[in-house]
């Protein structure tokens, strides 16, 4: 047998999508080329937390997204939907609220009906609000036993503050706060269409096209309401930068270390993510390689840059027995002195850096992985070409230069450091 020749990455492109403009002027962008009559269109919204008029206010709108309207009941209109083997689905972010359509293509007509009827015609009953609050309640009880869950909550607390959109706790009062009136001003605020931006993968043609600006296209901003979007601003709060939650019998601690970083407009965020993925990023790091693999101090650490519309959060999570909390601690700091004191060996960056290759080069395999890489640079309001540049300075980053981000950035006074156990 002969084994395949192993060839570097070179060069990885990202596609660019069709751009349409619909109707009523809602700008959408189309990936095409899928093998299968499947659709996947994207309602996309300039909204989510940072525009809620109460804390979980707009998660609360995407968990009952599909409560009802005047003549159907949810299980009425889940029924429909599931009928056409449809999937509708909407999710909260920190900026964005998302409204998401999977269908067949022979059935994309009453599917996009259904769509329209969730996009419009949700009341939010309230007998729908009583069993989501019982229900919310519920979770939220068994997660506040969950030591992972509860430094989440303190290492954002601690960062953003308790107000901030990027850091409140979510709470037994705030789920009870929740309102049929709180709701509907929220849906009516902001899902709207001059707030608005369609994407749509899959295999589609002129027909289908035509059948989405019917239906979207001709959705009427006339009697919407002034959107929320971008008239907020959110200080931030102090914090100590340690702290420590004891529980009682608990024998493991859960800890998260980090701070408040960049996103991806930063000029140091392309090479901060090759530093980060030797650091902590994957299975070879070197937080895996000493503290899991070499001490047997976890089952797992990693560490990772998570980047946000206004910014980005940079963060160590693990677990570990108490008995070995102080050594784990240790040896987290020392790995982050190590970088910065000695020069990385080439063959380890580019271990790191084909790791790295490989995972942007999937990330255009298929409509839908390219439609979620787009949305997240179109959220930052960065061109989708910085997914190429991003690509090169990773393939051109040096140890010197990694040197010197880790002296810039792993600085262990400007940490902050969370234990629950």
């Amino acid at each position: 047998m002969t084994i395949p020749k192993i060839h570097n990455i070179e060069h990885i492109s990202f596609p660019k999508p069709e751009e349409i403009r619909l109707k009523n002027n809602i700008q959408a962008f189309g990936f095409n080329g899928s093998k299968n009559d499947i659709l996947r269109i994207d309602v996309l919204f300039n909204s989510g937390r940072w525009t809620e008029p109460a804390k979980l206010v707009a998660e609360a709108t995407a968990k009952l997204f599909k409560s009802g309207t005047t003549s159907l009941t949810s299980f009425e209109l889940n029924e429909k939907i599931d009928f056409y083997g449809s999937t509708i689905k909407a999710t909260a972010g920190y900026n964005t609220f998302t409204v998401s359509l999977y269908c067949m293509h022979r059935f994309l007509e009453p599917s996009l009906q259904l769509l329209k009827t969730c996009l419009t015609e949700i009341i939010f009953p309230e007998n729908e609000i009583h069993i989501f609050q019982k229900n919310s309640i519920s979770k939220l009880k068994v997660s506040q036993e969950k030591n992972d869950y509860l430094a989440d909550v303190a290492f954002k607390n601690a960062i953003y503050g308790k107000e901030h959109p990027y850091g409140y706790e979510i709470t037994e009062d705030a789920i009870k706060n929740i309102s049929q009136q709180l709701l509907l001003q929220f849906y009516q605020q902001d899902i709207q269409p001059q707030n608005a931006t369609v994407f749509i993968a899959g295999k589609y043609g002129d027909n289908e096209l035509k059948l989405i600006d019917e239906y979207i296209g001709n959705w009427s901003i006339v009697d919407s309401q002034q959107s929320t979007v971008g008239n907020r601003q959110y200080a931030k709060e102090k914090s100590n930068q340690k702290i420590h939650v004891k529980k009682p019998n608990s024998v493991q601690a859960s800890i998260i270390i980090g701070k408040e970083l960049f996103n991806r407009h930063n000029e140091d965020y392309a090479s901060f993510v090759l530093l980060n993925t030797i650091f902590g990023g994957y299975f070879g790091s070197r937080l895996m390689s000493n503290i899991r693999e070499e001490k047997g101090l976890t089952y797992g650490i990693y560490s990772s840059l998570a980047a946000l519309k206004h910014n980005g959060i940079f963060s160590i999570q693990t677990d570990t027995n108490l008995e070995n909390l102080e050594v784990c601690l240790s040896e987290i700091y020392l790995e982050m002195e190590r970088l910065q004191q000695e020069t990385i060996p080439e063959q380890e960056i580019i271990l790191a850096r084909n790791y790295l290759l490989g995972k942007f080069l999937g990330r255009t395999d298929g409509n839908f992985n390219q439609i979620e890489v787009f949305k997240s640079y179109f959220i930052e309001n960065i061109s989708i070409d910085k997914f190429e540049e991003t690509v090169e300075t990773i393939k051109q980053t040096n140890a010197l230069s990694l040197q010197r981000l880790a002296q810039k950035y792993f600085l262990k006074d400007s940490m902050f450091e969370v234990v629950v156990g």
